[in-house]
């Protein structure tokens, strides 16, 4: 099979404007600012400048940070057609054992009290070449929130959130989106936050494979509100249009360490779980998170930085997730620094994709990301190569939770032995950091009920 330089069935990123297509017109940010100037007593505000058709293209904005940076020209990134000359590796003997940053780095380090200081070394690490910095500016954002009530099942209650981000000045940016539906006579109920596509035509995308189960039915059977996190309509996944989101409200142009698409989407999904713990049908020390493809490697910074979400669901996230990106199997680091992606993180992974460095250089790699999460629980999930995850390397993701499990035993948790299960056995499912690889290909439903089962083994009392 074919892979495409994104895994199968991940649609291409599209702009904002295209985004603001599918917005219900009461949604529109006019319509906001005068609820916004009420709520907060402001002068009228200032909107970002008007979004129209993208006045330059991902192209231009990825050469733009290259030349302003001193990057130069980049090595590009492996073909997923297997007949191209660059294709990328999908043979497990020539996917090499390479050597990988420590995750301690010394012995004394490996200790319960100095964990705390590893764990800030790390991130620092991590947000300076892969993820980025949330620019202090952001501290001063409010969030002003709008509910209304909206259609749903018989027995259940649905409301639409729209959480307006706003700055000292007035100016206000795209909105963290969200609808959150709860089960019937709710009080005090576990959340699941899903990070859902917004794709042109408001369709949704087709991964491929088994018919997939209705999520909101899902976790209503589970007990579950359900919360479908629309995180496209605070930051576009596209470079195009990077500076109209909240990454260009905050500080634009970037600056060399600053964040990227993932990290700005973790921005409001930990915004909406400090909303969603201040309502009283919500049990605020249960709000999980689940995404898939991109947005499992979303979920997984999310999850890293944010030890408030009580459970994190990370399926099939590979290269920019939790995959080992020394590992020479599927899409590859430069693949990630190209223009299509190089959004997702700080202007600085650009550095390992150019000149005389390479992935080898990186100081950190997909355990370390992995680790951020000790001691809280983490659910790292994949589908088969052979049925379409090749592309994400479901060895490589095993490899990093096993390279990242001595964070967990640090603190005296359990950690699984032995080899790599065969898909379908969930025997490495049940540990703090959990592992399940479901027999079907990039897909994420198959390893949803078993998610369910961890956050439940693992969830505050």
């Amino acid at each position: 099979m074919s892979h495409p330089p994104r895994p199968a069935g991940d649609p291409a990123p599209r702009g904002a404007s295209a985004h603001r297509a599918q917005r219900p017109p009461d949604l529109r940010l006019a319509a906001l600012a005068p609820l916004v100037v009420l709520a907060l007593g402001l002068a009228a505000p200032a909107p970002l400048p008007a979004q129209s058709a993208p006045a330059t293209t991902a192209d231009e904005v990825h050469r733009a940070e290259r030349e302003r940076f001193g990057f130069g020209e980049l090595r590009p990134g492996a073909s997923g057609d297997p007949a191209s000359p660059n294709a990328a590796n999908a043979d497990e003997a020539k996917a090499g054992t390479p050597a990988l940053p420590p995750l301690f780095a010394s012995e004394a380090q490996r200790e319960p009290a100095a964990w705390p200081q590893r764990r800030a070394e790390l991130a620092r690490l991590i947000e300076d070449h892969w993820v980025g910095r949330v620019p202090e500016a952001a501290r001063d954002l409010r969030v002003v929130w709008r509910k209304e009530r909206v259609a749903s099942p018989p027995g259940t209650v649905a409301e639409h959130w729209i959480g307006q981000p706003v700055a000292p000045d007035g100016r206000m940016g795209p909105t963290i989106d969200a609808t959150i539906s709860f089960p019937a006579a709710p009080a005090g109920v576990p959340a699941l936050i899903d990070y859902a596509y917004v794709w042109p035509g408001g369709r949704v995308p087709d991964f491929g494979g088994p018919r997939p189960p209705d999520p909101v039915a899902t976790a209503h059977r589970h007990g579950f509100a359900h919360v479908a996190f629309r995180p496209q309509l605070l930051q576009a996944d596209s470079a195009a249009t990077m500076e109209q989101g909240i990454i260009g409200l905050v500080r634009w142009p970037r600056e060399r360490h600053d964040w990227g698409a993932l990290r700005a989407w973790a921005w409001g999904a930990s915004r909406l779980r400090e909303e969603l713990a201040r309502d009283p049908r919500i049990d605020g020390e249960r709000i999980a998170l689940q995404g898939h493809s991109r947005f499992g490697k979303a979920v997984l910074v999310a999850a890293a930085f944010d030890h408030g979400f009580a459970d994190a669901n990370v399926s099939s996230s590979g290269a920019g997730g939790a995959k080992l990106m020394r590992r020479d199997f599927g899409e590859t680091w430069e693949n990630l620094a190209s223009s299509g992606a190089f959004h997702w993180f700080t202007p600085n992974a650009m550095r390992y994709a150019a000149g005389g460095r390479s992935v080898a250089d990186l100081p950190v790699d997909a355990h370390m990301l992995i680790a951020l999460r000790a001691p809280r629980p983490l659910f790292v999930t994949s589908g088969t190569a052979e049925k379409g995850d090749s592309w994400v390397d479901p060895t490589g993701m095993w490899l990093a939770v096993q390279e990242a499990q001595p964070a967990w035993t640090l603190h005296d948790a359990q950690a699984p032995a032995g080899p790599m299960p065969p898909p379908g056995n969930d025997s490495q499912a049940g540990f703090p950091l959990g592992w399940y690889q479901h027999r079907e290909g990039h897909i994420p439903w198959p390893g949803t009920g078993e998610f369910y089962e961890h956050q439940a083994r693992f969830a505050p009392d």
